[in-house]
Order: C-alpha cells, then sequence, then structure tokens
C-alpha cells in the first residue's frame, strides 16, 4: 500500500479550508476575471461577495474557476471558447460567478489558457472550451465545447493540470497521461503529434504532482515531481524553463538532476517554481520581469533561490508573477505588476518577494496570466481566530511504516471540543483521532490507514479533518 498526503496540481494550490473562507481577486479584469461585476482593474485584493462556500479556486488566462462545498463548479471571466461552461452556445464574457452545467460531485479542477478541467469523485475528467488541439480529449479537434464533456480513455486519475492548450492527469497507479497540443513535446510522449486524446507520458512513475504551462501555441512545458522528491521536466525549453542547463526542448521527460527534496511544484508561461521540504522557493526560466525572484532580470536555465523567503507551504505562477503562501496565512508575490496582480497597491514591478496587501487567514492561492486569486477567511473568522495567532494542520506520510505524522497547533486554550477525524468521500467517519479539549501549541498524532476496527482502509480519497468551536482546517489524503 502507498499513500500521498495532499496532491497538487497546476495553478490551483489548497492548504487548509476553514468553515468562512471567501475568494480575493486583484489584478487584470478587462475580462470579468476578478468576479467583481465590472473590468476595473483591481491593485489589491479585494473579495467576490457572490461566492460563498468555496473550497477550492483555480484561475486561468482570462477566465477563473472555483469549487464550492456541494461539489458544483462556478466560473467567471472571458468565454471566447466556452472555457465557463455554461452552454446555450453562449461565448461571451461574464464579470461575475456563473454556474458550470452538468457538474456535480467535484472534487479538483483546473482552469487553462483557454480550456477548464473538473476532476469527479469516481476518478473521470470532464473538460470544456478551446478544442483546437485536441485538449478537451474527447477523439475530436478544431472545435470548441461550450459544456462539459467527458474526456476519452480516463479512470482512476486523482490530480489534474490544464495548460497552454493541453492537459495533463496523474492517474493513482502513478503514471502520467496528456493530450492536446504538442508542438514542443509538452505531452512527453517522445513526439510532436498533437493528440486528441489521453496518451501515457513516457519514462515516469511514481509520480506525486503535475504542473502545466505554456506561452502561446505549441510552446508549452510540462513538470512532475516523484515521491522521492525529484523534479522531472518536458517541453519547451527556450528560457531554460526546464531547468537542465540549457535551452533545447525535451520531448520527454528528464530529471532536473540538482534539484532534491522537492515538496510542490508549479508551471508558469516561461518559468517554472518549486518548493522545497525545507519550506524555500525555487526558480527557474524567464525572469525579464524579475519573477524568479532572485533580484536581476537574467533568465536561468537551472534553479536558483528566491530571495526572502521562508516558512514557504505553496507556490503558484502566471505569466510572468509569481506568488508564496507562508504559515503564516500571508501572502507573497514577486514579477511583473502592470495590472496590479502582485496587490501591493501599485504597478511597480517588483524582482524579489514583496508582501500583498489586506490578506490574513489565507488558506489558497491561484495565479493566472495577469490575475490572482486566494482562498482567505471573512471579518467573522477573523475575529474569532486574531491575525496574530495561527492554527494549522500538516500531514506527512511515513512509507516505511505505512502511517501518516499529523500535526496540528492549537493557538489559544479551547474550553469546547477539539475534534481530528479522517472521512470518507460521502462524509461518513472512518476513525477518530481525537476528540476532546486540549491545552494551546503543537500536538502530533498519527493514522495507520485503519478504520475504527484496525481494518486497513481501501484505496481512494479521504479527508483529515480539524475542527473546534470556531474553525475547521481539511486535507486530502489520496491511499494507493
Amino acid at each position: 500500500m502507498k499513500f500521498i498526503a495532499i496532491f497538487i496540481t497546476s495553478f490551483l494550490f489548497i492548504t487548509d479550508i476553514k468553515a468562512d473562507t471567501k475568494v480575493w481577486a486583484w489584478g487584470a479584469n478587462a475580462d470579468g476575471q476578478l468576479g467583481m461585476g465590472d473590468t476595473t482593474a483591481r491593485w489589491q485584493p479585494t473579495q467576490i461577495n457572490l461566492l460563498t462556500n468555496i473550497t477550492a479556486i483555480s484561475a486561468g488566462d482570462g477566465h477563473s474557476l472555483a469549487l464550492k462545498s456541494d461539489s458544483t463548479v462556478w466560473a467567471w471571466g472571458t468565454n471566447s471558447e466556452g472555457e465557463l461552461g455554461i452552454g446555450s452556445s453562449d461565448f461571451t464574457p461574464h464579470s461575475t460567478p456563473v454556474q458550470t452545467l452538468n457538474l456535480t460531485n467535484i472534487i479538483a479542477i483546473s482552469a487553462g489558457t483557454m480550456h477548464s478541467l473538473a476532476l469527479k469523485s469516481d476518478s473521470t475528467v470532464w473538460a470544456w472550451g478551446d478544442n483546437s488541439y485536441g485538449e478537451i480529449g474527447d477523439n475530436t479537434n478544431g472545435n470548441k465545447r461550450d459544456q462539459p464533456v467527458r474526456t476519452n480513455l480516463l479512470t482512476n486519475v486523482i490530480a489534474i493540470a490544464a495548460g497552454m492548450q493541453y492537459s495533463l492527469a496523474l492517474k493513482s497507479d502513478d503514471t502520467v497521461w496528456a493530450w492536446g497540443n504538442n508542438g514542443c513535446g509538452e505531452l512527453g510522449d517522445n513526439s510532436t503529434t498533437d493528440r486528441d486524446q489521453p496518451v501515457q507520458t513516457n519514462i515516469l512513475t511514481n509520480v506525486i504532482a503535475i504542473a502545466a504551462g505554456g506561452a502561446t501555441t505549441g510552446y508549452g512545458h510540462s513538470l512532475a515531481l516523484k515521491s522521492d522528491g525529484t523534479v522531472w521536466a518536458w517541453g519547451y525549453n527556450g528560457y531554460g524553463q526546464l531547468g537542465i542547463g540549457d535551452t533545447t526542448d525535451r520531448w520527454q521527460p528528464v530529471q532536473i538532476t540538482i534539484l532534491t527534496n522537492v515538496s510542490a511544484i508549479a508551471a508558469g508561461m516561461l518559468h517554472s517554481l518549486a518548493l522545497k521540504s525545507d519550506s524555500t522557493v525555487w526558480a527557474w526560466g524567464w525572469n525579464a520581469f524579475g519573477e524568479l525572484g532572485d533580484s536581476t532580470t537574467t533568465d536561468r536555465w537551472q534553479p536558483v533561490r528566491t530571495n526572502i523567503l521562508n516558512n514557504i507551504i505553496a507556490i503558484s505562477t502566471g505569466y510572468a508573477h509569481s506568488l508564496a503562501l507562508k504559515s503564516d496565512s500571508t501572502v507573497w508575490a514577486w514579477g511583473y505588476n502592470y495590472a496590479g496582480e502582485l496587490g501591493d497597491s501599485t504597478t511597480t514591478t517588483r524582482i524579489q518577494p514583496v508582501r500583498t496587501n489586506i490578506l490574513t487567514n489565507v488558506s489558497a492561492i491561484s495565479t493566472g496570466a495577469m490575475h490572482s486569486l486566494a482562498l482567505a477567511n471573512g471579518p467573522t473568522a477573523v475575529e474569532l481566530e486574531p491575525s496574530n495567532t495561527m492554527s494549522y494542520l500538516n500531514i506527512m506520510p511515513t512509507i516505511a511504516s505505512h502511517q501518516f505524522n499529523i500535526e496540528y497547533n492549537i493557538p489559544k486554550e479551547i474550553k469546547l471540543p477539539v475534534s481530528l477525524r479522517i472521512y470518507d468521500q460521502l462524509g461518513r467517519v472512518i476513525r477518530t483521532l481525537f476528540d476532546g479539549t486540549l491545552t494551546c501549541g503543537q500536538h502530533t498524532t498519527t493514522w495507520d490507514a485503519c478504520d475504527e476496527y484496525g481494518k486497513p482502509v481501501p484505496h481512494g480519497s479521504y479527508f483529515c479533518i480539524l475542527k473546534t468551536n470556531y474553525i475547521e482546517r481539511k486535507k486530502v489524503i489520496v491511499i494507493k
């Protein structure tokens, strides 16, 4: 039995999910991709008032997606290719969220340049929007889909990533599958032949995370993170975004040999990021606007450390800007800032990280081409949990002993019960790890991947949820 704690997809990074989470947006807004009901850019985060009960976000080129707790998908922004998925041959932009049609039981989302992906709880993939190169994966191309259709062939999928007119999926057997545009080998099947339905990416095994990026048509690059902490890259490499020391494209995965102990990856337009287990950020590729954060504008063909940052728990990349989420739940940004996508109330490009204004208690970040999204608590939750305190939930698998080490923090004395439980996808309690009162501070427990009766649980996705009277933290565990 193998297990993974928390899977990560391109443009989407989820850490802890609180009960009163709201979506905040900033940056470019020409197509209404901020969801505010207008097309005015915002230089600092602004709350999208119409969205509630959101559990995941994903920002594309000019559109945005959100997943609600009822497993429905909502979308806003540009819709020229049907990337909002609202049917009726509606290809007009929407500046407020609208519900994507015919999607239920969704557990993950990913917004690409002009198409969108969703993963259902039955491990099937659904796609909509641009299909010029077969990126929908339904064995057609050259058309566009104004509502979701099922991607062919794929079953047992646990993660998805939508890039520049191509798509990636990670299956429960640790293999990567790809479809769509393949102009520079971004599908990784040792060819440059576009694919109308998924094909297996060569070489890769033991993959736990994927990321899809890209600039213009036919210039995408892909990343994969293996369970041993190594990163593999393939596709377009004109600016060194594969991190392998040259600018030659690769049609199948190659290892970035100087990167080890990596825990998360992100692929932007022409640059890439990695988060290491020591909570530092490393970057490589195009750096014209300082998007690598090393205080220069020099392109890097191999990873360099981003300045200033420590205690990072999530990363995301866009067109030419980057975001990082710290363990204190603040957001930091660097790179291009033409439309205020860094959120620091200016349009000044930054060559090293600066703190994004306003936001505290952030649980997830996502970058589009020139706009940014965050999930953060609303005023009620902030009042209940002051910003100078923090609770967290962290899970690390221990392969050798077949168990999960679960760390969590209680920021102040809790007089009402605290519970830590494992749930299945139907919301049923599988195992109660703690139920009682706790003193403030850090606590650790373990889960042996067994139910209340000591029987190993079946393969699949589970939720580890920490609850108190005022807050809820959630993380996904995938057991394979």
